[in-house]
């Protein structure tokens, strides 16, 4: 038997493998996934910006949105402290890179009631959020104050802006209404102090149209909503808005003595008047200064107050400082010097220079013609003066004189003044009367009353003796007696009584004795012998035919 080869060993082929495996694509893959998403949002990831809060209410980090126009662009990403306020690091949207101007404005949208209305009631259910509003400058930025109220005027609507100035700083709020001839046209969106200037700014916008109302001549006046007046023509009361009531406004128009006038200037800020009159009274006018000298006290002469020519307001008072009065005091000068100025605009004169030569062409002439200023009462309740000016017959003429730079108007005293020298007059007058003539003139005066009085006392008791008298009193009763005869007799004549009754039987019967004695009558008439001769009565009459 052959031996059986054994089977040769299989050996197993080894081969060695270069290529990783396909499993391992994954966590590539995924790699490669995250770092191009992680490259395109860095590449297309939005601004980030920072806003500074007074506070941080209504933020809330990772949470509180940020808007414009409704629609969401960002989001708080982390709220903190910073000196006296927050500040909130906002991420935002690619989008809006472009629009993050440097006047661009964020706010707080969160519920508010205020002069303008309630606002922000959504917020209720959604939750506060930051409004975005861009601005009109080239300029970007990535650092803004937030404001702490809602923008008064929406986003991108048409109008003008002004800005006003006023020495009073209680008499706007924001939100308050711009009325032209009572009709809102705009509101009040700002106001800030002039700490330097100690006024008061006030920023406002009116809407277009009506944008168009405003010109160069335009003025403007706080409204109150009610204004009073009275005048010599009666009482006149103005009501404006219920509105303007509550909480007043701002009305402006052009003042019917001026024209129209070219397009306002909006670069310069405008003075707020705090009443309609005040724009005529306080109106800065080009105007002709003189100083006025007064011997009179000018205790409630004010700033301001009017220069009137017979009852037309023609000036202004300019100035009455310490300045001036010092200087008169250092010269001797017994007199207060006053500062007024002489507008020729308020006669209807052009507003320009050439008035002003004018009246101070005319000025010498007026004054040798006797004009002279005075100081007159304007209010008795209040006593303040005014300056007075009218034309004096005078016995002298006051030569022309000036006063540092100013020429000097002549001056007289006042009306106060006259008065209190009539009255001295008056009491010098009574001082220098023979008192102790007078005064046996009217002792004797006093003692000639006292008999006349004696003399009608003893009259008087005669009259009452009289009035007491029996026989005074005894007259009362025989009238009644002689009126109660009267009436008896009187009564007896009644148609009920029997004298009545036998009257009227005595008539009837002489009428029944008339009518017998009728035919007798008629006889006699024909033949008056009838009575003594008796014949045969003739036969009446036959008529006859032809």
């Amino acid at each position: 038997m052959s031996e059986t080869q054994a089977p040769q060993p299989i050996m197993a082929e080894i081969k060695t493998h270069n290529r990783i495996s396909k499993v391992w694509l994954i966590p590539f893959l995924a790699l490669a996934i995250a770092s191009w998403m992680v490259i395109d949002t860095y590449v297309n990831r939005g601004p980030s910006i920072t806003i500074t809060f007074e506070t941080a209410e209504g933020l809330v980090a990772g949470k509180t949105r940020v808007k414009t126009l409704e629609v969401d662009i960002g989001f708080v990403k982390d709220v903190r402290l910073q000196g006296n306020g927050v500040i909130a690091h906002i991420q935002l949207d690619q989008q809006v890179a472009d629009m993050l101007t440097e006047d661009a404005n964020f706010w707080v949208v969160k519920p508010r009631i205020g002069s303008g209305g309630i606002s922000g009631l959504g917020t209720l259910m959604s939750g506060s959020y930051i409004e975005f509003v861009p601005g009109n400058s080239s300029e970007l930025s990535t650092s803004y104050i937030g404001l702490e109220q809602e923008p008064i005027t929406a986003f991108g609507v048409p109008g003008t802006r002004l800005d006003l100035v006023s020495e009073q700083g209680n008499s706007l709020s924001i939100g308050e209404p711009v009325l032209y001839r009572g009709f809102e046209v705009g509101r009040v969106e700002k106001s800030t102090f002039d700490i330097e200037n100690r006024r008061v700014h006030y920023q406002i916008f009116v809407k277009s149209p009506y944008s168009e109302l405003l010109t160069e001549n335009t003025y403007f006046w706080n409204s109150s909503g009610v204004d009073f007046n009275a005048t010599t023509q009666g009482i006149k009361v103005n009501v404006g808005s219920l509105e303007s009531i509550i909480s007043g406004g701002v009305t402006f128009d052009v003042p019917i003595d001026l024209p129209l006038g070219n397009a306002i200037n909006t670069a310069r800020p405008h003075i707020l008047y705090p009443d309609a009159d005040s724009v005529y009274e306080r109106r800065q006018y080009q105007a002709k200064e003189f100083i006025v000298m007064f011997e009179d006290s000018i205790r409630g002469l004010d700033v301001g107050a009017p220069v009137e020519y017979r009852g037309i307001r023609v000036g202004t008072v300019a100035k009455i400082d310490s300045t001036l009065t010092m200087n008169s005091l250092a010269s001797n000068e017994q007199r207060i010097p006053v500062l007024i100025k002489f507008e020729p605009a308020r006669l209807g004169l052009p507003d320009e220079q050439s008035s002003v030569d004018l009246i101070s062409q005319y000025f010498d002439k007026w004054t040798g013609q006797g004009l002279r200023a005075t100081l007159k009462s304007g209010s008795l309740l209040t006593g303040s003066l005014f300056v007075d000016l009218d034309y004096y017959t005078l016995d002298t003429q006051d030569e022309a004189e000036t006063y540092q730079s100013w020429p000097v108007m002549p001056s007289m005293a006042g009306s106060l003044a006259q008065i209190e020298e009539k009255v001295f007059d008056i009491l010098d007058k009574f001082s220098s009367m023979p008192i102790e003539v007078t005064v046996d003139n009217i002792n004797e005066m006093l003692a000639s009353a006292n008999k006349t009085m004696i003399g009608l006392n003893e009259a008087v008791t005669d009259v009452k003796a009289l009035i007491n008298a029996q026989e005074t009193q005894a007259i009362p009763e025989s009238v009644n007696k002689t009126l109660s005869q009267l009436s008896k007799t009187l009564e007896s004549y009644n148609h009920q009584a029997p004298v009545y009754g036998e009257l009227e039987q005595s008539l009837s019967q002489f009428q029944q004795l008339m009518r017998d004695i009728q035919p007798l009558i008629k006889e006699l008439n024909n033949k008056p012998n009838a009575l003594i001769f008796k014949g045969q009565m003739d036969e009446d009459p036959q008529p006859k035919g032809k």
